[in-house]
């Protein structure tokens, strides 16, 4: 777009301000492409080594493989909406939009808000199944249940109210936009915050060396991470209500956004990771095993789901004549072996959460 002097902005420039028609990138243009590219090569990366491994080590995929595809795709179509809605002004200050340029930008924001409901939630989504399907225990399964009824609910709530009374094509008003955008980051935190502490019942009875406690504060640190920020997006949000220059402000707020997308997918994707790192990379593994062993014998053995085997051995005497003097001393061991079950629990859906972190042949380096 050239600059005309008849051409004006959808709102006056600042005094001492000339506006700029001329569709050169800003600095916060420029931002958006480097933050948008690394956090979704990040993203596409994980999740190129979890579907790695889920097909060709463990030779298994589920529903939660699925979601988390989808929700790749998201992050894939937040990155391809931002850079096409340069051309209609995302990223640039509102003095240098032109009227000409409002209803194409328009377009693009339901486009973004779609994108920004459904991205994280089936990221959530994802990650509850898994949960789902290794575990069994029916309190457990009650909270999933829960927690897949509300992220499905308001994802969908959210999607009409921004297609019908927020719809940003037919109401120039934005602060149904503003006050939808606040809803969304504080359902959002207060999710992630419920599904990030979900697994913690699980895992506390889990005894870990200390290398894998390790691995496992990053995998919820970098959910946590995923929370920070979404909470430092809600705060920005919250300083948009007064400023009226939404082309630029929408899309400073979407750098935190991309972030929190591609985060979500990062930790969707991280906890499934150990076989992987048991194939390529034992050494992580070794020092775990290095840092178990010394109190291996005094450690309690547990699985969460599925049998729980013991053994118990006893020796028999036997002996055969004399022969040359030679005393031949022979011994029958015997073993018997009994499962213990937990009869308060459901069907396993095909794994246990002792496969994902807790010690085991692999982690420790075998017994």
């Amino acid at each position: 777009m050239t600059s005309s002097a008849t051409e004006v902005g959808i709102m006056p420039p600042p005094p001492g301000v000339e506006p700029d028609f001329s569709g050169s990138r800003t600095s916060l243009q420029s931002r958006i492409i480097v933050v948008y590219v690394i956090m979704t090569v990040l993203s596409t990366v994980v999740l190129a080594l979890r579907l790695h491994t889920r097909i060709f080590i463990r030779r298994t995929t589920g529903l939660d493989d699925v979601l988390v595809v989808l929700s790749w795709f998201g992050c894939v179509a937040w990155l391809v909406i931002g850079f096409e809605a340069f051309q209609y002004g995302f990223g640039q200050h509102l003095w240098n939009v032109t009227p000409a340029q409002l209803p194409d930008y328009m377009r693009m924001l339901v486009g973004i808000i779609v994108v920004y409901v459904w991205t994280p939630a089936l990221a959530k989504l994802s990650l509850l199944a898994l949960y789902y399907r290794l575990n069994p225990d029916r309190k457990i399964r009650t909270c999933i249940y829960a927690l897949i009824a509300l992220v499905s609910g308001y994802s969908l709530a959210i999607t009409i109210v921004a297609a019908g009374p927020c719809n940003p094509l037919s109401h120039a008003d934005q602060k149904c936009l503003t006050d939808l955008n606040l809803f969304m980051a504080c359902i959002n935190i207060i999710t992630d915050f419920l599904i990030l502490c979900l697994p913690i019942p699980m895992l506390r009875a889990l005894q870990l060396p200390m290398k894998q406690k390790v691995l496992l504060g990053l995998v919820f640190a970098l959910g946590s991470g995923v929370v920070v920020i979404s909470t430092v997006r809600i705060i920005y949000v919250y300083s948009m209500i007064s400023n009226p220059d939404s082309t630029y402000n929408v899309a400073k707020a979407c750098i935190f956004s991309t972030v929190e997308l591609n985060g979500g997918v990062i930790c969707a994707c991280i906890a499934l990771l150990k076989p992987f790192i048991q194939a390529y990379m034992p050494w992580i593994l070794s020092l775990s095993s290095k840092n178990g062993s010394g109190d291996r014998s005094r450690t309690r053995k547990f699985k969460m789901f599925g049998k729980r085997s013991n053994e118990k051995s006893y020796e028999l005497g036997s002996a055969e004549a004399d022969k040359g003097n030679n005393k031949l001393n022979r011994q029958i061991a015997v073993t018997r072996s009994y499962s213990v079950r937990d009869s308060n629990t459901g069907k396993s859906s095909g794994g246990s959460m002792d496969e994902l972190f807790a010690p085991s042949a692999g982690w420790n380096g075998g017994r």
